[in-house]
């Protein structure tokens, strides 16, 4: 009976670190990139945790003497490690979104993390009979303030407890989803990220091949994005209304939606409109159907739980484990737990491959059932980085990505978009279908840019981000094939954008009223244009912020790669900022 207060104290404190107060710590950080309730992930972790316990405990219970009390020391401080660095050494290794870790950066961490473990577990195992003493009482104090830290941030965010059950019954999609219309077909394709300038190369290195599967399309070769990321990219092309820093992003982002967008507008006029994307970018949007592309797709919601709860164990042991385990539980984007539950389906972890999966799976179930006009909008990541697959489009991670490793990845994404046109022929779709491949932004990579003689480095720079960086952030792929287009693909030098879209599809389906914009087909090539651009530094945590921290504007009068066009036109910083 004496060994059993210290046996059940010291196994309790490790297991509800593992399997309660990690994953609540991932949980309440990313809400929104689970369509799982954190009870559906704890009740399933449940089954894992209790064996864990109960090995643990017995183990100490079996043990007797001196074996005994070394054992619940170096298990107790082996809760308080994992307490240490779960919530104190807890190193930046970027979005680990399936993108290759460089191990050889920051060895300093793994220096750090080593002496912290080796030494304390070295002194508890020469001084452990000092340690056998507190494990009791220092079990029950941490493993108290961990509960109490949980509930009070329970209390303060009762959403992180809230049930997803609607998202849940929506892991497969709907078969609405795969449904066209025998008349009037809108298939809108966003390819997140995709930069006109790598299309222009792709489609340049076998122009008779891409110039033929590309039959009717117009690559407006000159269209700038209005924002560099999606957040406000999104609303910006769907509305063409612009964010100015003014307002909290979420509230504007809404408003913008529900003020009046391609989809709303459509539907209005007898569309059955069938969104594909991310709820958080096309919240309050009207529509017949949407769909969430489960990451990882395909399967029952029994798998996709069992998958979900073994990503969350991952992610707590990558968090908690010291640097030199880490590259083990990670192991290359495969992950332990996830890799030990299903080996072959291990990469649709990964989001790039879980898109493509849909994008297959699209493709293999097209169906043509409906009499009604459809829109179809399909958002896809495959085109962002990461850059995960190499030039056979399997799995491949590449950090840092080059320029080549990006337009190896973009091609694998735009032939597998083909596929999908050729499906559309096949299913005698393509020639009467409004089609726009667009992205909704570029990357803040640099692009080769005339009239740089003259101009410093820095000219127009924004901190650390020069012009030709900015420039690669609103170098927009957007290319449209109208109804009964006919011809090989052509390329125009219309000075358009993106925000230009909803007046091309009003004016090309011949309705009255336009849209925001001009349409792209009525610019002329040889017409200088003022266009604009709005550019921000992303960071991971301006999903959670209000504002920008600053907002620039920049005016392009001309070509978006001709140095001479730009010009810095405002900054817009927030309201609450005190001057």
């Amino acid at each position: 009976m004496k060994k059993l207060a210290p046996s059940l104290c010291s196994a309790f404190f490790l297991v509800f670190q593992i399997f309660v107060y990690g994953p609540f710590l991932i949980y309440q950080g990313n809400t929104d990139e689970f369509l799982i309730p954190l009870g559906s992930i704890l009740s399933t972790l449940l089954l894992p945790a209790v064996t864990l316990f109960l090995l643990l405990s017995l183990t100490g219970l079996a043990l007797s003497g001196k074996a005994h009390r070394l054992y619940v020391s170096i298990l107790f401080m082996l809760g308080v490690l994992i307490w240490l660095q779960g919530n104190f050494l807890v190193w930046k290794y970027g979005l680990l979104d399936g993108q290759g870790l460089d191990w050889s950066r920051g060895v300093w961490r793994g220096w750090v993390d080593g002496i912290s473990w080796v030494a304390l577990l070295g002194l508890t195992y020469f001084f452990f009979k000092k340690v056998y003493r507190i494990v009791v009482p220092a079990s029950v104090a941490i493993t108290f303030i961990l509960a109490a830290s949980l509930l009070i941030t329970s209390l303060q965010k009762p959403e992180i407890w809230a049930s997803k059950e609607k998202p849940l019954h929506r892991l497969i999609p709907p078969e609405k989803i795969f449904e066209f219309s025998s008349g009037q077909n809108v298939i809108h394709f966003v390819l997140d990220a995709f930069r006109s300038d790598l299309f222009a190369e792709i489609v340049a290195e076998d122009m008779d091949h891409y110039s033929n599967s590309l039959e009717g399309f117009t690559f407006f070769r000159e269209t700038n994005g209005s924002f560099p990321t999606t957040y406000m990219a999104v609303p910006a092309f769907l509305s063409g209304q612009i964010y100015k820093n003014t307002v909290p992003m979420r509230e504007f982002a809404n408003r913008a939606i529900r003020g009046g967008t391609i989809a709303r507008w459509l539907h209005n006029r007898g569309y059955e409109t069938d969104l594909v994307s991310d709820p958080k970018f096309t919240q309050g949007e009207r529509y017949s159907t949407r769909y969430r592309i489960a990451i990882p797709y395909g399967g029952t919601i029994g798998q996709y739980l069992r998958t979900t709860s073994a990503t969350m164990l991952d992610l707590v042991l990558f968090r908690d484990a010291p640097h030199f385990l880490k590259r083990y539980i990670y192991n290359d984007e495969r992950w332990l737990v996830q890799g030990l539950l299903d080996p072959g389906a291990r990469h649709l972890g990964i989001r790039y491959f879980s898109h493509q999966a849909f994008l297959t799976d699209l493709i293999g179930n097209l169906s043509v059932k409906r009499e009604e006009p459809v829109y179809k909008f399909i958002h896809l990541m495959t085109t962002h980085p990461p850059v995960v697959v190499g030039k056979d489009c399997r799995y491949a991670p590449v950090s840092p990505a080059t320029r080549e490793d990006i337009k190896i990845q973009d091609k694998c994404c735009l032939d597998h978009f083909l596929e999908f046109l050729d499906k559309l022929r096949s299913a005698g779709l393509y020639d009467s279908s409004l089609i726009i491949l667009q992205a909704d932004h570029g990357l803040t990579r640099r692009i080769d840019m005339s009239n740089q003689e003259g101009l410093s480095e820095d000219a127009l720079s924004i901190g650390d981000v020069s012009l030709a960086e900015i420039a690669g952030s609103a170098a927009t792929l957007m290319a449209i094939k109208p109804p009964q287009s006919r011809g090989p693909l052509k390329v125009s030098r219309a000075q358009v954008s993106l925000t230009d879209i909803p007046a091309t599809i009003s004016s090309l389906l011949d309705f009255d009223k336009p849209l925001s914009g001009r349409s792209a087909y009525d610019v002329d090539e040889n017409e200088v244009r003022e266009r604009r651009f709005y550019f921000y530094r992303w960071r991971h945590g301006n999903w959670q912020s209000t504002y920008f921290p600053r907002l620039d504007e920049f005016i392009i009068k001309g070509s978006l790669f001709d140095r001479s066009s730009w010009q810095w036109k405002a900054t817009f910083y927030p309201p609450t900022r005190s001057n």
